[in-house]
């Protein structure tokens, strides 16, 4: 009896149950959107349509199964094939339009040009339309009121782009983009972007059929990091003449939108490359695309997390597959969720709802513009009719297209985290640009302390000739060798040692201010010497000529005064140029960069050797000047030392060694004369060559003109000393009387 009871208890409320689910279907109202999709065979784009069907499905069975969406209602879609053409797909907007219940929103489409009409014929309609697959970037707010998309548009790209220059300090630029609308529009946002980021955008260049041109000029900028915008065809032929330009590796890395089909790299009978040579090209290039489905892990509004979507959507599709489908799914979601809005704004919208009517267009728009969940492609919310969503990030590494990150857009948040990590083909991210260091060039210091400290030792050894010089100047040999000219061709040796000093300090060792002063000391003090050194000699090999060619021999006397005149002739000139140049045309400190090259160790860095020069405007009228009159002089003196290279009186008894110095000084003059204009970048080199030139023929004139004097004296000196060692104890008075007679004869 129990038993009997029960059952009829649990039959009662079964029936209860069943009626209760019968009232509640029979109260739930149809609605309808229009939906349109690119279906049939061999039409374009088909398998977008195809791919996405079954989400669709899905969608609506979810919708239509959920406990709090749309519960009086039954959502359903209204659909044609428009076969990707506009012809075909107005005309369905209008059969649908004037045929059958009504539609509350347009779903669609996934060609952009059936997508552009019926959007502006839909304005006028006052309806709604939202695209699942549509990312051209001309729909905007602005141009487009009533169009909305739930597939983020091709300027979504951007932002994930500029943010990874942001994360890898990638400050200059350059950009390649397709000369379409599709492709120039988002182009145009980037570089505004860039510019509002303070970016350098070094280069812009875009194409309609030749890549070819467009890249060589980018790499003529020496661009590094190329941002590109193009279609999956032109993609395959720049990365093909990329790898003819060597534009990859180590030193570059691109930036793409990629909205592609899987593996379109292996794709190649539209360029001459191989795979394998694209591959390469594209090895390390960044890639941002849409995100399939999220991977956050959250659940839906479905109720099911995206990876539970996915198995029910495989479990449908067959061979059929569109990267759309996630979004598609959400774009379902939204339409429902919008509807139900304005169910609960106007509970007679299904009785009153009538086209062309603006009240039912605004309480749509602000439906939609109030839609937010979360879908499976990530959080769904509209941001001035646009989709704010996740962008994947992929690297190309080892032949395959690796994700390496996400961007999230409602945050604008770059995470490198959630994929493999960013590989590069160098040990670092490539620089932005070849690094340019100027490298300054001076004299090695180590070559400019040994000559300088040669100088310092031959003006030392100059000082011991000038007081030796000084000291026995009244003794016969040297007295006959005009001592007091003598000391004019040291002091000059001095000055032209001192020469070398100045002329190896650079900025490096003083400064940029001081330089001018250097410049003008170096002229000064080598003038000064030469004129002082060699006019002496000059004077003394001119007074040696005119007596050997004055018949009357005996007859002709050159005092040592006339010589001081010639030389102080030569130096007035010497003064009256220099004064005039300086106060004219004053010196200034002039740099020259020379031929780049590679650093040793370091890569993209490029090393610019950077000499720097005395210079003035009008330098070279008074180097031509000083070239003249010092060649002329050095001519005259070499064939005045000839024509008395036979000669040989008691009376000037250092005229061949004065003839040696002036032969020395002519040979060495023009031959740093040649190698200063010939090697003047050659910084180390040229200085080396001077300072030997100027030591070697300073320390050969002062050796040639005063060693035979010194040894003479030395001479001298040795030989009182053995007189001395070689007299008899007895007679030693009378003997050492007899050698100082002997000395002072011999030194007098």
């Amino acid at each position: 009896m129990v038993l009997a009871s029960r059952i009829l208890y649990v039959c009662v409320c079964l029936f209860g149950l069943m009626y209760c689910c019968r009232g509640r279907t029979a109260k739930r109202s149809d609605v309808y959107i229009a939906g349109f999709f690119p279906y049939g065979d061999g039409v374009e784009n088909s398998n977008t349509g195809r791919g996405v069907m079954p989400s669709v499905k899905l969608a609506l069975s979810h919708v239509n199964e959920h406990p709090t969406i749309l519960t009086n209602y039954r959502l359903h879609m209204w659909w044609n094939d428009t076969e990707c053409n506009a012809a075909v797909g107005v005309k369905s907007f209008f059969d649908m339009m004037h045929s059958g219940p009504n539609k509350l929103m347009l779903f669609g489409a996934a060609c952009t040009h059936v997508t552009d009409p019926i959007a502006k014929a839909s304005k006028h309609w006052h309806l709604t339309q939202l695209s699942y697959a549509d990312t051209h970037p001309m729909f905007t707010k602005d141009a487009f009121p009533n169009f909305f998309r739930v597939v983020p548009s091709e300027n979504a790209f951007n932002a994930p782009r500029l943010a990874l220059l942001k994360e890898f300090n990638w400050t200059r630029v350059g950009t390649l983009y397709q000369n379409e609308p599709r492709y120039s529009l988002p182009h145009n946002h980037m570089v505004a972007d860039l510019d509002s980021m303070q970016l350098e955008v070094v280069e812009t260049q875009s194409f309609v059929n030749d890549v070819n041109e467009p890249l060589k000029k980018l790499r003529e900028k020496d661009v590094r990091i190329i941002l590109g915008n193009f279609n999956e065809q032109y993609a395959r032929k720049v990365f093909c003449e990329a790898y003819r330009l060597e534009m990859y590796g180590r030193a570059y890395q691109w930036l793409i939108m990629a909205t592609y089909s899987t593996e379109w790299w292996n794709a190649t009978l539209d360029t001459d490359c191989t795979v394998e040579e694209i591959s390469t090209a594209l090895e390390g290039t960044i890639l941002v695309d849409l995100l399939p489905l999220s991977t956050s892990g959250d659940i839906t509004i479905a109720g099911i997390t995206a990876d539970e979507y996915l198995s029910e959507y495989d479990s449908l599709r067959g061979t059929e597959y569109s990267r759309f489908h996630g979004y598609t799914y959400d774009g379902i979601w939204a339409a429902a969720l919008a509807i139900q809005y304005v169910a609960q704004k106007r509970e007679d919208f299904l009785t009153h709802f009538d086209y062309r009517v603006k009240d039912w267009e605004l309480v749509f728009l602000e439906a939609l513009r109030n839609t937010s969940f979360e879908g499976v492609t990530g959080p769904v919310r509209f941001y001035n009719n646009e989709r704010k969503a996740n962008i994947l990030i992929t690297q190309f590494q080892l032949g395959q297209a690796e994700k390496i990150g996400e961007y999230h857009s409602q945050l604008s948040h770059l995470d490198l985290t959630l994929g493999k990590p960013v590989r590069w083909v160098g040990r670092t991210p490539p620089k932005d640009r070849t690094l340019i260091y100027i490298e300054h060039s001076q004299v090695n210091l180590t070559i400019y302390i040994v000559s300088a400290s040669a100088s310092v030792v031959g003006i030392i050894v100059a000082c011991v000739f000038l007081a030796f010089n000084i000291k026995y100047r009244n003794q016969r040999y040297i007295k006959m060798s005009s001592p007091h000219l003598n000391n004019l061709i040291i002091i000059g040796c001095m000055l032209t040692y001192m020469s070398v000093i100045f002329l190896g300090l650079d900025t490096t060792l003083s400064s940029v201010a001081a330089f001018p002063y250097i410049c003008t000391a170096r002229a000064w003090i080598l003038m000064a010497g030469f004129s002082l050194a060699f006019g002496a000699m000059f004077s003394k090999t001119w007074r040696v000529h005119s007596i050997f060619t004055d018949l009357k021999l005996n007859k002709k006397v050159i005092k040592d005064y006339q010589l001081f005149m010639v030389v102080g002739i030569l130096l007035a000139i010497d003064i009256a140029i220099i004064s005039t140049w300086q106060i004219a045309d004053p010196f200034y400190r002039d740099t020259k960069q020379l031929e780049p090259r590679h650093h040793e160790s370091m890569d993209d860095i490029l090393v610019i050797p950077e000499n720097e020069y005395c210079q003035s405007e009008h330098m070279t009228i008074f180097v031509s000047i000083i070239y003249a009159y010092k060649g002329l002089l050095l001519v005259f003196g070499a064939f005045l030392a000839w024509e008395t290279r036979h000669v040989s009186i008691p009376a000037l008894n250092d005229s061949k060694h004065i003839g040696f110095s002036v032969y020395n000084v002519f040979i060495t003059c023009i031959a740093g004369a040649a190698i200063s204009l010939v090697l003047s970048d050659r910084k180390d080199l040229v200085f080396v060559l001077l300072s030997f030139f100027i030591i070697f023929c300073t320390t050969a004139t002062l050796c040639l003109v005063f060693v035979p004097k010194v040894r003479l004296v030395v001479r001298k000196f040795f030989s009182f000393c053995s007189c001395l060692l070689n007299s008899n104890f007895r007679l030693s008075v009378i003997s050492t009387m007899g050698c100082c007679i002997m000395f002072i004869n011999r030194s007098f």
